[in-house]
């Protein structure tokens, strides 16, 4: 690595960027990232937080003046080399975060996103910038957060793939395994709720839109060229207690002419032990047949461990 500094700036320190920023200086020794630091933060409720203190990055009071800057234009006047986008989604205009990813890019800066928002509704937009810019457009954690899911594909070079599809949410599949136990679907949405699986609001979950912004980016990556208003979306508010039992998951699929979300019966199949918050995703190849990866698909820890692994991966690339 070279002897300059490689500088990191995280937008947006909710659930994701404290996770990431433990991570980092839990990893840093092992994974020999000396040369690298995170150097400034910004977030709505914090305000622009320069150099933070590795064990403490939060200020005691942050000054009114700083809550008020434009945040698109505190990245460009960064001198950071990668910005790490960790806010909120929006899957109808996906701001702000889009706005901070170009920002970042225009401005010569590499980044790394857990974002879904932007991939799944401008993807070629924002990897045209990223081309033109020669900069790094990293997503790990939009699909499965730290378990290998779309990267998989860097292992198996000329395999076709020829279908993708998976349990590609893990409030919808907790929600699921607890109506196949003999709970309703209201009491099982609020105990996820309550262990913070699903948000106040879930409809993101439990209508498929998390799901289906899961899947067009994979589609978009294998080029098949599906849009996210093109998912045929259901969610699970009508499956019965026997569709659950049967073995009914919320299943993502696309192949090159179809995608969708929707309840599905994998009752003779491997997807059907994939329980709890777990996410499962299986390719369909011409070579190796059919490849099944399961893990977490959420969490604070997990999310931050996808972060991570794009930043080795740009490191790897840009050094």
């Amino acid at each position: 690595m070279a002897k300059n500094k490689f500088k990191i700036l995280i937008v947006g320190f909710g659930t994701v960027g404290k996770g990431f920023f433990d991570l980092f200086y839990e990893k840093r020794d092992l994974l020999k990232l000396g040369n690298v630091e995170i150097s400034e933060i910004i977030d709505s409720a914090y305000g622009h937080i320069i150099d933070p203190n590795p064990k403490d990055p939060l200020p005691l009071k942050t000054a009114a003046s700083e809550q008020n800057l434009s945040v698109t234009e505190l990245i460009k006047n960064s001198d950071a080399d990668l910005v790490c986008e960790f806010t909120w989604v929006n899957y109808t205009t996906a701001e702000p975060a889009l706005s901070h990813i170009m920002a970042a890019l225009h401005s010569g800066k590499h980044v790394v996103t857990t974002n879904k928002g932007p991939v799944a509704l401008h993807f070629g937009s924002i990897m045209e910038t990223a081309r033109i810019h020669e900069r790094l457009f990293k997503f790990k954690g939009t699909v499965m957060s730290g378990t290998p899911s779309f990267d998989l594909m860097d292992l198996i070079p000329g395999a076709k793939i020829k279908s993708v599809r998976g349990i590609m949410n893990g409030t919808t599949n907790f929600i699921l395994s607890r109506i196949r136990e003999g709970k309703d679907f209201d009491s099982a949405l609020k105990e996820a709720q309550k262990l913070g699986y699903a948000e106040n609001d879930p409809t993101n979950d439990i209508d498929g839109l998390d799901a289906a912004a899961k899947i067009t980016i994979i589609s978009k990556l294998l080029g098949w060229g599906h849009e996210f208003g093109d998912v045929e979306r259901t969610g699970i508010r009508n499956v019965s207690t026997e569709e659950a039992k049967r073995g009914t998951k919320l299943i993502a699929y696309a192949d090159k002419d179809k995608i969708y979300v929707k309840p599905t019966e994998v009752s003779d199949d491997i997807l059907k032990d994939v329980n709890g918050t777990d996410n499962a995703i299986q390719f369909d190849t011409d070579t190796l047949g059919r490849i099944t990866m399961i893990g977490p698909g959420a969490g604070k820890r997990e999310t931050a461990q996808a972060a991570i692994s794009d930043l080795v991966n740009i490191l790897r690339i840009s050094r």
